[in-house]
């Protein structure tokens, strides 16, 4: 299902705010590409008491980590709850201050502190913030539109997971509010769709959409054995010592070991070094951050 999210960060030019998505209607288009514009201010609704501070330059490169770990990765990833809650707010807060240079409003307190007003020609440095904005606009943007694309691929799989007992993770890790909403909608509208041109139409023993019984499943799962590259970062915190998995290799030097199934095997994964491997045997420290794809 392809969707035109092209307007997906339209609000942000004016501001950082959620959109009202309960007025959707199952079959309109325009309803879907509302639906996914809200999806970018999903995690300005969380309420959390504790807070950090995190520099904005720590802040960029976990965005561009996440980004190429999405675009990388066979499987949808855990949503950044709180590093897209602050992208936003110094997105926000970046739109009114170059809103307020360009208007001239810093000027005129300028002039009024005995300052000389900010000449036309010494507007470069408003530009390139203007640039690296949109620049970070577009990271954003393709963002969110790699997971609405595996949202919309794994549809039935991201239900299967929400109805099992024992799975590790729930939908509320896995995606944001307005992801879910968007995938609860999107879910309705595509089998409502199958079962009015197709299913109806079949015998009730071949009705199921979900069978995983035959010789071929009917969930359309993540490629689990897709060859990624990964480079092997070592613990997020930087507490070498206290991580378990963390060995030492007989050349002295700190390694992750891990198994590949088919082989039998177990392989060294030295810190700092690049790899090839199945998405399988690495996608534990990939979820605890201890390596990245590339």
């Amino acid at each position: 299902m392809d969707i035109n999210i092209d307007d997906i960060l339209a609000e942000l030019d004016k501001e950082t705010t959620a959109v009202d998505s309960t007025n959707i209607t199952q079959g309109s288009s325009s309803t879907t590409h509302r639906d996914a514009n809200t999806i970018v201010g999903s995690s300005l609704d969380l309420n959390d008491k504790t807070q950090i501070y995190v520099s904005p330059q720590q802040d960029f490169s976990d965005l561009m980590k996440s980004w190429k770990n999405e675009r990388c990765s066979p499987e949808l990833l855990p949503y950044p709850h709180q590093l897209m809650k602050r992208l936003l707010n110094r997105i926000s807060m970046q739109s009114q201050l170059i809103e307020n240079i360009s208007m001239g409003f810093l000027d005129m307190q300028n002039a009024s502190n005995a300052n000389p007003p900010m000449p036309n020609e010494s507007k470069l440095p408003l530009l390139c913030m203007e640039t690296e904005l949109e620049r970070l606009k577009f990271v954003i943007r393709s963002y969110i539109r790699c997971r609405l694309s595996k949202i919309d691929k794994f549809s039935l799989y991201l239900r299967q997971l929400n109805e099992d007992e024992n799975s590790l993770i729930s939908l509320t890790d896995l995606l944001s509010k307005d992801e879910i909403k968007y995938h609860d909608t999107h879910s309705l509208i595509w089998l409502k769709l199958v079962n009015d041109s197709i299913l109806k139409y079949m015998p009730e023993e071949l009705q199921a959409i979900n069978d995983t019984e035959g010789s071929v499943n009917m969930i359309d799962e993540p490629d689990w054995n897709k060859f990624v590259f990964i480079h092997v970062n070592g613990p997020p915190d930087g507490k070498w010592n206290e991580d378990p998995l963390l060995q030492e290799n007989e050349f002295g030097k700190p390694c992750y070991t891990v198994t590949i199934p088919d082989l039998k095997e177990e392989v060294e994964l030295t810190i700092g070094s690049i790899y090839v491997m199945r998405y399988e045997v690495i996608r534990d420290l990939l979820r605890d951050d201890k390596v990245a794809l590339i």
